[in-house]
């Protein structure tokens, strides 16, 4: 069994950095740590850990709805505000579709398809909810980020919480979860599952599904189901690979 210590990152692709960056740094309060030619590292203020964005090519394919990233206000009466200024702000960054804010367990949120091919959702979380055991809905954040920082929007995105991902069969991939990666199930029912790591509060959410759209790994050509590639040295010790259900992993020094 892996030992991890922490999740650090998550990997995005998109078409290209010149139209999904401003969605992150002037919707979501994104700040951008590094860019390359085909590539981005971002930070939120209040998240430790980075997004790794790279520039798939216009040809880069539409990702499921069932795999986003989700980002978290602290006040009910942002996300109305959110969905106005998205909505009017749509020509300018190129957003496909908002949905309407909607609740369901405890969540209140918008949904958004960003022009890169992938959705992305602004969140609130009824504090009530850690009452009813869901440690995912406590602040993921110590000092929020004052409005100041993000101005004129009507909300601020105080962390990004969450990721998401599928699986083919809940059982076995909640193992897998446990006893190959060493990770935290924190919560979930009979169509979920909530993962982590005790060190930070960011989780991932499995969904299992009958319906697949496989993902290839971040910017590199589809290979083998369940695959393990080589251990690189590059400044840190790391490896890849393709886990139970088909998804991706990074193991780094």
């Amino acid at each position: 069994m892996l030992k991890p210590i922490g999740l650090t990152e998550g990997h995005y692709e998109c078409r290209s950095l010149d139209e999904t960056l401003p969605i992150f740094t002037d919707l979501l309060a994104l700040e951008v740590v590094e860019r390359k030619d085909d590539g981005a590292v971002l930070k939120h203020p209040n998240t430790a850990w980075h997004l790794v964005v790279h520039e798939g090519g216009p040809n880069a394919a539409n990702k499921p709805h069932t795999n986003h990233y989700g980002f978290r206000v602290s006040s009910s009466r942002e996300i109305p505000k959110a969905y106005e200024y998205l909505t009017d702000h749509k020509d300018q960054y190129k957003i496909k579709s908002v949905t309407k804010p909607h609740e369901a367990h405890f969540a209140y949120s918008i949904y958004f398809k960003e022009p890169g091919g992938n959705d992305l959702e602004i969140e609130y979380y009824n504090p009530a909810a850690v009452k009813q055991g869901r440690k995912i809905a406590a602040p993921h954040w110590t000092d929020p980020l004052p409005e100041e920082k993000f101005p004129g929007k009507g909300y601020v995105p105080q962390a990004m919480t969450h990721g998401t991902l599928n699986c083919d069969d809940k059982e076995v991939n909640d193992r897998f979860v446990k006893e190959v990666l060493g990770l935290e199930i924190i919560g979930g029912g009979r169509t979920s599952t909530y993962i982590s790591h005790p060190s930070t509060p960011w989780y991932i959410v499995v969904l299992p599904t009958t319906r697949r759209e496989y993902l290839t790994a971040a910017n590199r050509k589809a290979i083998g189901i369940n695959e393990l590639w080589d251990l690189e040295e590059n400044g840190r010790t790391h490896f890849i690979f393709s886990d139970i259900s088909k998804n991706w992993w990074e193991v780094t020094s």
